[in-house]
């Protein structure tokens, strides 16, 4: 288990058959449904994720193959059969009510020609669709404990590619399919707001790519505005949407409970550390400054029992001493420079503990020179993937930073104000304007 991820959500393999999230207003439960029809509970508050528990009452899903697709709504469990039968669970705090048969239509009973089943995002809207692989959209109305028939709906397709297409989800009224590569589709459902049964075309969101880990990503849920991915390592991420944007993915179970202090650390500057790594660590996984080994290498630092004191040194930021996991922090000159300037300082400090290096200091442009006319020969300059900014410690700083496009600007200062030096002892050390050694 990952000490970085105390509270791992269904990381259990194949043991965990489904995930669906019940959401109560800003909060929720996430709820795990295993092979034995056990069912397990996070609380969800906004972006945190709560420790396991189990649910009293029945169990749900407990027929193997039989049960085929489990979704929520409202306070309802689904659970749909190959046969098309359809049985619900009340849910009440942390109990499952027991199951009952509902009346009606049968749902989702063609094998695998039905391929996903999801209910509508919208509160007031009490629809289940069955998405088959050729993209056809069949809407059920819910009422009571009935299932209405089947009506097929109008308008475009959707995730019709076979298994380019993983995930499909719901949020308010729109529907998003997510591909293997991590594309995010959405389609409107029932355009104009009027309920006609009809979806709209398909349109491709900007920004972040969502589960794009192959089968280590095994599970998304749709919560509030957020689409959630449930790793196979229990490690759980997020992903606002805001309008046709998918934001970049954030950890919801990171909770760094492992990390320590030195005595003569104040608990503000404590509870400031730990902010700033946490958002170096959401930073990490939509970075496309380190590769996927590096990610893994900086996350595994993460599960080390990461100490911090207090760094008194003139002129120096942070450093990190040869083969330990101690993190050492000059909070008079560190903390004042802001937020972004700390968590690029931790980054780069954990970047070391991952075993990474840099040489032993850049070189700085000689005397006429300058970054205005980079010369990675020469000298060092920020983009330039020279043997200084190339190596993985300064790449991770862009994570925090931005993009290649912000160099002029705030990495490009923060360049001339700063260098790290590795001595002879293997000592990393960061420095700032006017420190010794320049």
């Amino acid at each position: 288990m990952s000490l970085t991820a105390p509270n791992p959500v269904a990381f259990n393999g194949p043991v965990d058959r489904f995930v669906v999230v019940h959401d109560i207003g800003l909060g929720g439960q996430i709820i795990v449904i295993t092979e034995s029809g056990d069912v397990w509970g996070h609380d969800l508050q906004g972006n945190a994720i709560g420790p396991g528990f189990k649910f009293d009452g029945a169990k749900v899903a407990f027929n193997g193959p039989v049960d085929r697709f489990v979704v929520t709504k409202d306070d309802r469990i689904f659970v749909i059969t190959e046969s098309g039968d359809v049985w619900g669970h009340e849910i009440a705090g942390r109990t499952i009510g027991p199951g009952f048969k509902f009346d009606g239509a049968r749902v989702a009973f063609n094998g695998p020609v039905d391929r996903f089943v999801v209910t509508s995002g919208l509160k007031n809207d009490n629809r289940m669709f069955v998405i088959t692989e050729s993209g056809d959209v069949w809407s059920h109305e819910i009422t009571g404990r009935t299932i209405k028939p089947g009506i097929k709906c109008g308008g475009a397709k959707v995730a019709f590619n076979g298994p380019v297409d993983r995930f499909v989800a719901t949020l308010g009224s729109r529907m998003f399919v997510i591909t293997e590569s991590g594309d995010v589709w959405c389609h409107e459902v029932d355009p104009g707001g009027v309920i006609n049964n009809t979806i709209g075309p398909g349109f491709k969101l900007d920004g972040a790519k969502v589960a794009i880990n192959g089968a280590m990503d095994r599970f998304v849920a749709p919560s509030v505005n957020r689409l959630i991915v449930f790793r196979g390592d229990g490690d759980v991420w997020g992903h606002n949407v805001i309008g046709n944007t998918v934001g970049p993915a954030f950890p919801m179970n990171f909770r760094l409970l492992h990390f320590t202090f030195a005595n003569d650390i104040s608990e503000a500057n404590r509870n400031r550390l730990i902010d700033r790594h946490r958002f170096a660590l959401r930073r990490i996984a939509g970075c496309d400054n380190l590769s996927a080994e590096e990610k893994k290498n900086l996350l595994r630092a993460y599960d080390f029992s990461i100490h911090h004191t207090t760094l008194d040194k003139p002129g120096t930021l942070g450093a990190h001493p040869p083969g330990s996991t101690e993190v050492k922090v000059n909070f008079q000159l560190l903390f004042p420079k802001g937020d972004a300037e700390i968590s690029q300082t931790l980054i780069h400090e954990m970047m070391h503990v991952a075993g990474f290096g840099h040489p032993e200091d850049k070189r700085k442009p000689p005397p006429g020179s300058s970054c205005e006319n980079p010369n990675p020969a020469v000298f060092d300059c920020p983009g330039d993937n020279g043997p200084y900014y190339g190596a993985p410690p300064l790449r991770a700083e862009l994570c925090i930073a931005g993009d290649q496009s912000d160099l002029r600007g705030r990495l490009e200062r923060k360049a001339l104000d700063e260098h790290c030096v590795i001595d002879e002892q293997g000592m990393a050390t960061i420095y700032t304007e006017g420190a010794p050694g320049r």
